[in-house]
């Protein structure tokens, strides 16, 4: 199963991962749909680590920031989400929404 893109209104941020508990930072190859997800907030301490963002770096420039090539098509061009996983349903997102309120 694929990771479920949330849709954001407007330009999302890397921060916006607080609104919606679980999800994940998906980077999808833009030419061949390759993807792969990370922890949102280890993305925003290596950014900070690097001085070049943190919580309200827009999810284009941190597709943008990506330099290697994509394993399936080798080319190099990305695109950034927050998504949820694929075993994410409706009960578990709003489990996780009352546990961090």
């Amino acid at each position: 199963m694929k990771m479920r893109p949330i849709a954001l209104s407007g330009r999302g941020t890397v921060g916006d991962h607080r609104r919606y508990p679980g999800c994940r930072l998906l980077i999808t190859c833009a030419l061949c749909g390759w993807e792969k997800s990370y922890n949102p907030e280890r993305v925003i301490a290596r950014l900070r680590e690097l001085n070049t963002g943190g919580h309200g770096t827009p999810l284009e420039q941190v597709a943008r920031r990506i330099g290697w090539n994509c394993p399936a098509c080798h080319h190099v061009r990305w695109r950034a989400d927050l998504a949820w996983a694929p075993g994410m349903d409706v009960r578990e997102i709003k489990r996780l929404t009352n546990l961090h309120r």
